[in-house]
């Protein structure tokens, strides 16, 4: 799983006196095979090693690269790419000892990056689509809270041992031994609940949870809940009628992802609304090929919302970057277009570049409707 600390470790990554290798490869196996996946790389490094090893590099420079290369050739020739992974990401310094993979659920674009620094915006754009969940699962006396990030969970119930005392058989003088030990219970309970509260809260601050799924018996979970921070509380997404240790870790991975997805799918719905709304009453907002293409030249795109798996042919300008649906010669430098089968991985870069972010939206909402790709923009612009 990708967790927040490798992210932080990322972003907090410098390398001032030698480049870090950034590496962007496609690996939908919907499209490409595996020795295509690895034939793209090796010629992406067999171009970038012409360009930099004949540069006025430093000993320890053009050792650290040549180091990266064969790192990155050998691990593409060991990876036996999963089915799910429809990107990759590397990040490789190695006179610095730091070696990064990220294996995505969506396509990325191409690219092999040389850099004093890690290019990671386009990566940061991909998670940032992306939400942390936690599925806490809890009862009186025990308690189950798992990590899911971008379809992969983590146990992180290790330290949720609790010791609460079950069913006792009562002596006493007129049931009073039976009230104090039934409150010697509760107040284990109780204890139990906030000791389980106080975890979920410090895994909130540390992994930066975004929502939490909640799994209990209905006449339980009130109690429970009493002991969360606000916080948490407003984070609550779903509420799930079971117990710990009910459910194997398949069950629970696929129920937070049912619930995840038709969370978001609910949530996206809402801003396509939005979206088409003010498109249609002359906003910052922009609906169709034709008039998001006219923003992406325009660098005017704030937030991309883009179908899945949509094709969008069209043309390219391979000198200023230019794009169009139609046009075969481009109006800005007068060169001729090149034709492209799918403009979806250029469209998402041309955002990217321009600090704007972006949304894969789930096949069946509305934005088919408009070709299924609409924006909202830094400004208003005149569609063509």
């Amino acid at each position: 799983m990708v967790t927040y600390g490798q992210i932080q470790e990322l972003v907090n990554f410098k390398s001032e006196d030698v480049p870090v290798v950034s590496v962007y490869l496609n690996t939908d196996l919907r499209q490409l095979t595996p020795d295509e996946i690895r034939l793209h790389l090796k010629d992406m490094i067999q171009e970038r090693k012409k360009e930099v090893l004949n540069q006025q590099l430093t000993h320890q420079q053009e050792e650290s690269l040549k180091q990266d290369f064969n790192k990155l050739l050998t691990f593409i020739e060991e990876e036996k790419i999963p089915e799910k992974t429809r990107g990759m990401v590397i990040f490789s310094c190695s006179a610095k000892n730091f070696w990064q993979v990220y294996r995505l659920p969506q396509r990325v674009k191409d690219a092999l990056i040389v850099d004093p620094d890690a290019y990671v915006r386009p990566l940061m754009a991909i998670l940032n689509q992306y939400h942390r969940l936690a599925f806490v699962l809890v009862d009186r006396r025990r308690a189950q809270v798992f990590e899911l990030y971008m379809g992969e969970i983590l146990d992180r119930s290790d330290q949720l041992s609790d010791d609460v005392p079950g069913k006792v058989r009562f002596a006493g003088w007129y049931g009073l031994e039976e009230k104090r030990v039934m409150r010697h219970i509760e107040d284990h309970i109780h204890r139990h609940y906030k000791r389980v509260a106080d975890f979920i809260w410090t895994l909130y601050n540390q992994q930066h949870i975004d929502y939490f799924i909640l799994g209990g018996h209905p006449h339980e979970l009130p109690d429970f809940e009493h002991h969360l921070h606000r916080y948490i509380y407003d984070r609550i997404i779903e509420r799930v009628d079971t117990a710990p240790f009910a459910w194997d870790v398949n069950k629970i991975k696929q129920t937070a992802l049912e619930i995840e997805q038709k969370f978001m799918f609910e949530r996206l719905s809402k801003m396509i609304d939005v979206l088409i709304t003010d498109a249609q009453k002359g906003e910052k907002a922009v609906l169709g090929l034709d008039a998001v293409l006219n923003a992406a030249n325009m660098g005017n795109i704030r937030l991309l919302m883009i179908e899945e798996d949509r094709v969008l042919p069209g043309y390219e300008c391979f000198n200023c970057g230019y794009l169009s649906r139609t046009e075969t010669t481009c109006p800005v430098c007068g060169t001729p277009m090149e034709k492209m089968d799918d403009l979806y991985d250029e469209i998402v870069e041309n955002t990217v570049n321009f600090n704007g972010d972006y949304y894969q939206v789930p096949k069946g909402i509305s934005l088919a409707e408009y070709g299924g790709v609409g924006a909202f923009t830094r400004f208003k612009l005149e569609e063509k």
